[in-house]
Formats: structure tokens, sequence, C-alpha cells
């Protein structure tokens, strides 16, 4: 891999942050508001079940979730953005190596989620009193495993698009929708149908949730859960990231031609 490909890709999605409000809205408007909705709604929820606690569980779900929406969201999305501007050939026809090209969107994706908990995390603080470091040192690794849900989220999505081609390209913002119902962000997974929870359980979310959670209420964390969480993320990641080579390797097969 080369640094000045990888540079020149990062500075060129990251430059249109300054004039695409599209894109800040993306990054700040919506969290705000999701912020602004769920805290109300979790402080009218303690104050009726008399658990001070429930709005900074549900508030803190609600960072993870931005988290991996985040990572998740700029892999495909940075896709579609060259397929919408016709611009996939033009790129894959320089020595521009796909790894070189999903390193630049990883790095990417990284800083825009920081971007969007420096936007959110004061105002869950100022208006509900709830601290994001009050999870401590396991913040970090809560943060790491929910970036990595995010990344093969998002190498998935945009790997079907590769294959399906544009019509197929809502699945880059319905898969991650998909699986916001079984990954007990705003509720303990116990709560779920008893089918649903076999599939909470398969995945690396509910682990990460469960133990946020813990923590918050209880002060104590399972730590068999993060490694199993570990575990299936790297699996995940490891069969995305085989799925979305084998995906562009078929595109180019069949011609990227068709995507402009």
């Amino acid at each position: 891999m080369k640094w000045h490909r990888i540079k020149a890709l990062f500075l060129r999605h990251l430059f249109p942050l300054k004039r695409d409000f599209d894109l800040m809205s993306d990054i700040a408007y919506w969290p705000l508001v999701d912020t602004i909705l769920w805290g109300v709604t979790g402080q009218w929820l303690s104050d009726a079940s008399g658990v001070a606690s429930f709005v900074a569980t549900v508030l803190m779900g609600l960072i993870f979730w931005n988290v991996i929406w985040r990572a998740q969201s700029e892999v495909g999305r940075n896709l579609m953005d060259e397929i919408w501007n016709h611009n996939l050939v033009n790129i894959f026809s320089t020595p521009l190596h796909t790894s070189e090209w999903l390193a630049s969107v990883v790095g990417l994706s990284l800083i825009k989620t920081l971007i969007t908990l420096t936007v959110i995390t004061p105002v869950i603080y100022l208006l509900y009193s709830v601290n994001a470091l009050e999870l401590g040192l396991w913040l970090p690794v809560f943060f790491a495993l929910s970036v990595m849900t995010g990344w093969w989220i998002g190498l998935f999505s945009a790997g079907i698009v590769l294959r399906g081609g544009p019509k197929v390209q809502t699945v880059i913002w319905t898969l991650p929708g998909a699986l916001l119902p079984f990954s007990a962000i705003y509720f303990p997974v116990d709560k779920l149908p008893q089918a649903m929870q076999t599939i909470a359980w398969m995945l690396p979310t509910t682990y990460v949730m469960e133990s946020m959670r813990s923590v918050l209420l209880t002060g104590t964390l399972t730590v068999n859960y993060l490694w199993i969480s570990l575990l299936l993320n790297v699996i995940l990641l490891g069969l995305s990231g085989w799925f979305f080579m084998r995906s562009f390797a078929y595109s180019k097969k069949m011609g990227l031609d068709r995507f402009t």
C-alpha cells in the first residue's frame, strides 16, 4: 500500500465536509436529534419507573449505536459516492489498490465517528447529566468493538452493492436497521421474545450493550462477554472482508463500467 494514494482518497472525501450540508447533517444533525428525543424519552421512563439510571443506559446505548452506524455508513456511503459520481471506473483504472481504498474509508470512519461523538457526548452530559466517562477504562473497549461491528456491516453491504449494482443500494441503510432490534441497544436482551433472543446472542453487539448496562447499573462486568464479542467481530470481519474482495473481483470481471 502507498500512503500518498490513501491520503489522496482521504482528502477527496474529507474536503466536501466544509460545504456539503447532507454530510454534516448525517454526522451531527440527526445524531443530535436522536439524542434529544431518546434523552427525553429515557428521562420520562426513569421518572415513571423510579430507576434513575435508566436514562443513562438508553443514552449510552445511543452513543454506541451511533459509533456502529457511522463506521458502517462510511464504507457503503463512500462506495455509493463513487458510483453516483460515475467515478468508480476512473479511480480503479489508476494504480490504486482495493486495500488502499479500504484503508482510506476506515480512517474516514474513525474521524467522522469522533466528530459525531464530540457533538452528542457533551449534549448528553449538559442536558441529562449522563457522563460517558462513567464507563471508565471499558469505554475504549466498547468503542473498538462497536467500530469493528460497523466495519463488517459496511463491508458486507458494500459487497452486495458490487454484486447487485445500484438497484440494491438501499441495503447500505437497511442492513444496520435489520440488526437494531436484535442488538438490545435500548433494553435488556431478556425483554425480547425468546426466538429473537436466540438471534440476539449470535450478534457481537448484544454482548457490548449488555456489558455496558451491567457496568452502569451494577458496576460489574462479565469479561467473557467482551471476548465473545471480539471473537464474533473478528470472524464476521474476516468473512465480510473476503466477501467484499470476491464481490469486487466479480464486478471487475463483469465490467465496472456497468456502474456508470
